[in-house]
């Protein structure tokens, strides 16, 4: 096989996945950057603006919009504007205040299993074997990085 171009067999949504998380460490390292200069409601009031003027940017160029579709929209896009945007952020940035981004990129990577769980619980959802089995490795290999060295070392 002396085929080099491995990125013949990358799908494209893996590509947006990869982008996606790194933006989305560029954005944990930027908000380790600012917070000590800048209260942490006023960064996230900065993030939650620029981001929501950005999407409206791209929404306008790149989709086709009805008024009857954005009314009908409207709902989920206010939900996730204050409820992801502005309010999950702001506890994002504020319980960043004081941690080492990779400890805080490590905590963060778990809001997929918190996710599961509240659909569980709140939602009547269904989780597979597999699912909380995911759940659980995910839960404890971030608890067991977490771990100081000398703690994981013990007999």
């Amino acid at each position: 096989m002396n085929d080099t171009n491995i990125f013949k067999y990358v799908i494209p949504g893996d590509l947006i996945l990869m982008l996606c998380a790194l933006l989305y460490a560029f954005q944990i390292l930027v908000v380790n950057h600012y917070l000590p200069m800048v209260d942490g409601l006023r960064l996230s009031l900065i993030q939650t603006t620029v981001e929501g003027i950005l999407a409206t940017v791209f929404m306008l160029m790149l989709e086709t919009n009805t008024a009857a579709a954005l009314k009908a929209a409207l709902p989920a896009i206010l939900f996730a504007g204050i409820m992801s945007s502005g309010v999950a952020y702001t506890f994002q940035i504020i319980g960043q205040k004081g941690l080492k981004p990779a400890v805080a990129s490590l905590l963060m990577c778990l809001e997929s299993v918190f996710a599961a769980i509240g659909g569980w619980l709140f939602q009547g959802q269904v989780l597979t074997g597999r699912e909380l089995l995911g759940c659980v490795l995910m839960f404890s290999g971030t608890v067991l990085s977490l771990l100081p060295a000398g703690r994981r070392k013990k007999k």
